[in-house]
């Protein structure tokens, strides 16, 4: 029996553990799969697909935290962990890990998770590789980021801000001329906002407290998703994802060969493991790199659709598959979602 965890995470580890599932229907695997599932929330979205669910500690440090998932895996005998709250921590202390047989499936060591988890530190590191970037500034307090805002605006372009740390896109807010926004707000739009809007909010904040931000050129699309799955720095397989433009639309897997080499060469650059996830947009100087995501996109399962099962082929190169294995991928697909309910037992 191999053991499989999940420590807490997103609830697209639904159609992870699902995928999971239809390759080992499909495949087969070296022995039979046990997941491990654990979160915070005992209801759980994910739960009814775990071979077991336990709770997790709420409010630890983490090396404490780091401690119980020790402690976790001895007692589950856990073969794989594939972690997401503490990633960071956790890649730090592998080799205790290591000693308990427990293999840890984080994509980059510590040190790069840190610069992947920071945009501005993301960015600067690739300042001089010859990577499109986005126009971008670091700023800290009203001055810079009035600055930074009206310096892109002159040159033409719309203008963006976020905070270097995010997901989800929180924090993120694209700057209007107009200082009528209730029709923004009521039609579905919060994410906008004026400079003078931001000024008057942000300027109730003591400057020592002031938010590290980054004011960039928004840029007009379409934004491409890779799902990357790679070994010691090689990218073995990547599929492109093409974002729609309108709402309800469909996304669109597609080969795009520029995506793909600036895939080819992050993966080589931060030496990346496991599967990640990269994002891209077009613009009018061409292909911008966005970000890395240092984990399993939610939409990884779309990329599924195109020929190869992610989730399943990252365990099975884990336990030492040959990669001559991994199955081609299709392309020019249409792919969308549609919610199915479910009483929670």
């Amino acid at each position: 029996m191999i053991t499989l965890w999940f420590n807490h995470t997103f609830s697209s580890v639904y159609n992870i553990c699902q995928s999971l599932r239809e390759g080992e229907r499909r495949h087969g695997f070296p022995d039979r799969l046990r997941i491990l599932l654990s979160h915070e929330n005992p209801q759980f979205v994910a739960r009814p697909l775990a071979d077991e669910f336990f709770l997790e500690p709420q409010a630890l440090e983490p090396d404490a935290y780091v401690d119980w998932c020790l402690a976790t895996c001895r007692h589950w005998g856990v073969d794989l962990f594939w972690p997401a709250r503490g990633a960071r921590a956790l890649a730090a202390r592998k080799e205790e890990f290591s000693a308990l047989s427990a293999r840890l499936l984080v994509c980059a060591e510590p040190e790069v998770l840190d610069i992947l988890n920071d945009k501005a530190a993301f960015y600067a590191q690739l300042a001089q590789s010859g990577l499109n970037l986005p126009r971008y500034q670091e700023v800290r307090g009203l001055t810079e980021l009035t600055q930074a805002v009206e310096a892109l605006a002159a040159s033409g372009r719309r203008v963006c801000f976020k905070p270097p740390k995010s997901i989800y896109g929180l924090g993120f807010k694209i700057l209007e001329k107009s200082g009528n926004l209730l029709a923004a707000y009521l039609g579905g739009a919060p994410h906008k906002t004026t400079l003078e809007e931001a000024r008057a909010k942000l300027g109730s904040v003591p400057p020592e407290e002031f938010p590290r931000l980054l004011v960039m050129e928004l840029l007009p699309g379409p934004e491409y998703s890779l799902d990357c799955l790679a070994q010691a720095g090689r990218l073995l397989r990547a599929s492109t994802r093409q974002k729609p433009q309108l709402p309800g639309r469909p996304e669109k897997l597609v080969r795009h060969e520029k995506a793909l080499a600036i895939a080819e060469r992050l993966t080589e650059i931060f030496q990346l493991s496991h599967l990640f996830n990269l994002q891209l947009i077009d613009s009018p100087e061409g292909l911008k790199l966005l970000e890395i995501n240092p984990r399993m996109a939610g939409g990884l399962y779309f990329s599924c659709l195109a020929g190869i099962n992610y989730p399943y082929w990252a365990l099975r190169l884990a336990l030492g598959a040959d990669e001559a294995l991994l199955p081609d991928q299709v392309y020019d697909l249409f792919v969308n979602q549609a919610y199915q309910p479910f009483i929670y037992e």
